[in-house]
């Protein structure tokens, strides 16, 4: 059995666990709330049989995103994002901004709502996305999923196509969560060739993540992951290892639970993580 499924494994085990510890608090949105993220990852790539398939990248990201009720239809709500990363590795350097937002209904029992998002990387091309998104209060477990279309363009595989995921969060405290999830994208490129027809560009992503509220005043938590991306392009098959590690600012007082049932949107609901996101 491969590492990400033991990790995904691991992680529906610990979210079981946390079932039996006793419910967490969960509201409509009624008030502002925000979120300021800043994250260091490394990806590694391979291709898959052995070796390796080029340098290792590491990038910076700094983002936020700020979410508020609409005042004029019960229980709506609106979050808006935006990011900004600065990636490096021999003889290669990016800027990647994405920006997106969201309009969800929410009540005690979960949230559903749609998502739209544009990000753009230097000589690396762009990707939108527009789509679904629902999470489901169990106790001290959240199920979520999400899926829609995506058009790229800028490169050789930019295309159209669609993507899915599905993800389980166990609160195995109030202040401490872990997240396994799984991500699938399927791009048709514009890419091909008379007699092959144009190529389709498939990524699967297995991950865990786990993210600890240091302190309830001050709404600081720090959180760390680790994501394998199958990806098969051209009848060709390679991976990337991808880790990170980074801090929240959550505005207001709360556990983490209540931060991300009650304030802003889990931070794997909006997008279609791209590029090995949580």
């Amino acid at each position: 059995m491969s590492k990400s499924k033991k990790s995904l494994g691991a992680a529906c085990v610990l979210a079981m666990a946390a079932f039996a510890a006793g419910p967490a608090a969960a509201s409509t949105l009624t008030d502002f709330s925000g979120v300021v993220d800043t994250e260091f990852n490394s990806n590694k790539a391979g291709v898959n049989g052995g070796g390796s398939s080029g340098d290792t990248l590491k990038s910076w990201l700094l983002g936020g995103s700020a979410a508020g009720p609409l005042s004029t239809l019960p229980n709506m709500n609106f979050q808006v994002d935006a990011s900004y990363a600065t990636g490096w590795a021999d003889h290669f350097s990016s800027i990647t901004w994405n920006f997106g937002g969201s309009v969800f209904w929410a009540n005690d029992d979960g949230r559903v709502g749609a998502n739209f998002n544009y990000l753009t990387m230097t000589r690396e091309g762009h990707v939108t996305n527009g789509g679904i998104f629902g999470e489901w209060y169990l106790e001290n477990i959240t199920a979520m999923a999400k899926g829609g279309w995506l058009s790229s363009g800028g490169t050789e595989t930019g295309g159209r196509g669609n993507y899915f995921g599905a993800a389980v969060e166990g609160y195995i405290m109030p202040d401490l969560g872990i997240t396994g999830s799984v991500n699938w994208t399927d791009t048709i490129s514009g890419f091909g060739c008379q007699v092959c027809g144009r190529e389709d560009l498939r990524t699967t992503a297995y991950g865990i993540m786990a993210e600890f509220l240091f302190s309830e005043d001050y709404g600081i938590s720090g959180y760390a992951g680790y994501t394998y991306d199958q990806n098969r392009f051209r009848q060709e098959d390679s991976h990337d290892n991808i880790w990170r590690i980074g801090l929240r600012w959550y505005t207001g007082g709360g556990s983490l639970a209540m931060h991300q049932r009650n304030g802003n949107l889990n931070p794997w609901l909006p997008g279609a993580n791209i590029g090995g996101a949580p």
